[in-house]
């Protein structure tokens, strides 16, 4: 019969520390900062234009592509303009938001290795400790997932290949645990039990 207390203690152990794991992570690791790549104000480059004035403006080709080059190396155009607010060329490619990828790659890897190292951990604690319920329980879950998140974080960082060999050894270890956990179970059920009242029976043939 379940333990309707100790599931919803597993539950709950299970939440808070990956809110722990989560929260600690920016702490020690924060995520970067938009505003230290990406701070230029684009709308203070172009001028501002009585309302109620007809300006037709045009894109040139030799423009256009100055655009197209700076959006293929993920940069983003700066323009210069005239007075009625029509772009005139590239003054310059702001690379920001490359550079912003970048450091979010580097960062999830970073998370990512954190989140496995940690769910090793609390399955190792958690499958020392299973006698000592729902804790252990609740471990193993915590463990599985830390590495869940960290994987979930770094997704995109990973080819299709190494995404199958993540999920497949995931699916062994989770196999393995399962398969031990169960075994342990069972030993523990089938050993044959030592009957207290051997000394008692013995006591009473003698009086006889």
């Amino acid at each position: 019969m379940i333990n309707v207390k100790n599931l919803l203690l597993g539950i709950g152990i299970v939440i808070v520390f990956g809110l722990v794991l989560w929260q600690g992570t920016e702490v020690f690791y924060p995520s970067p900062d938009y505003a230290k790549f990406c701070n230029y104000n684009y709308a203070k480059t172009v001028p501002v234009i009585n309302p109620g004035t007809d300006v037709r403006c045009t894109f040139s080709l030799p423009l256009q592509e100055q655009q197209n080059q700076c959006y293929e190396k993920g940069g983003q155009p700066i323009f210069t303009y005239d007075t009625n607010g029509c772009a005139l060329t590239v003054e310059s490619c702001d690379m920001c938001q490359k550079e912003l990828e970048k450091a979010l790659d580097k960062h999830s890897w970073g998370v990512f290795i954190i989140s496995i190292v940690v769910g090793i951990i609390a399955l190792f604690v958690g499958f020392s400790i299973l006698s000592i319920e729902p804790v252990g329980s609740a471990l193993i879950g915590s463990g599985i997932w830390a590495i869940f998140w960290g994987s979930l974080i770094n997704w995109r960082n990973f080819g299709t290949v190494w995404r199958f060999i993540l999920l497949f050894i995931a699916l062994v270890a989770l196999i393995y645990i399962t398969i031990r956990l169960n075994k342990a179970k069972h030993e523990k059920q089938d050993k044959p039990r030592i009957s207290i009242n051997f000394g008692l029976a013995k006591s009473k043939k003698k009086r006889k």
